[in-house]
């Protein structure tokens, strides 16, 4: 791909404010401890393009067994990602669930997407494979490449199983509540507080729901 062409497409600072990427994170219930960790993904595709039609509106999620949750938007540019967005923005959820565990305990990611897992297990035999496409960030470190780095040096901490979306598993659902309101953070422009809100009522509710 034009390098050109990619830089031109993929300017965040053209974009309104609350376009742009940004994150809540928390912990809701007690605490998980460093024993192994369960972990579930989710991504979130909006229909809405961002300006000019240069990519999609994304949003990201996860819930762990242990507590901790996350969501978070992404303006994400066709030139960088590549033909597989759903992919590149389920790992993008992966990334921010074990960025901070992985390291340090066994964790096991439960994903809706069998090629995003499928890529997860490459990385964990040391393969190179990205997304179709995917060039990620033209000014640092993309986010993908940092979690198959994660992944290369932590092998057999990293577990990754697969789960039918919308099947009925409680926290696959929270995952997948939190993704679409990292998306709609972006395409509806609500503020921090109230995503904040939101994230951790959702979190709170699924984990409850999960406990019995």
């Amino acid at each position: 791909m034009n390098q050109e062409l990619a830089r031109s497409g993929s300017d965040a600072r053209r974009l309104p404010r609350h376009h742009r990427s940004a994150s809540v994170t928390g912990h809701v219930g007690r605490a998980a401890g460093g024993g192994p960790l369960t972990v579930y993904t989710d991504g979130s595709v909006s229909r809405r393009q961002i300006v000019s039609r240069r990519g999609w509106l994304t949003g990201w999620g996860f819930l762990s067994t242990g507590g901790s949750y996350g969501c978070g938007r992404y303006p994400q540019f066709a030139a960088n990602a590549g033909s597989e967005v759903t992919t590149v923005t389920e790992l993008r959820a992966v990334w921010h669930a074990v960025r901070g565990e992985l390291a340090g305990r066994a964790v096991t990611v439960v994903t809706d997407s069998r090629n995003a897992a499928a890529i997860l297990d490459e990385w964990k035999a040391g393969r190179h494979r990205m997304p179709a496409g995917y060039i990620g960030s033209n000014r640092s470190v993309s986010t993908l490449e940092k979690l198959r780095n994660l992944v290369v040096a932590n092998p057999s901490r990293l577990t990754v199983e697969t789960v039918r979306g919308h099947s009925g598993d409680v926290l696959n659902e929270g995952a997948d509540t939190l993704a679409q309101l990292g998306m709609r953070w972006a395409r509806d422009n609500l503020t921090q507080e109230d995503v904040s809100r939101r994230a951790e009522s959702v979190a709170d509710g699924f984990l409850r729901q999960w406990r019995g």
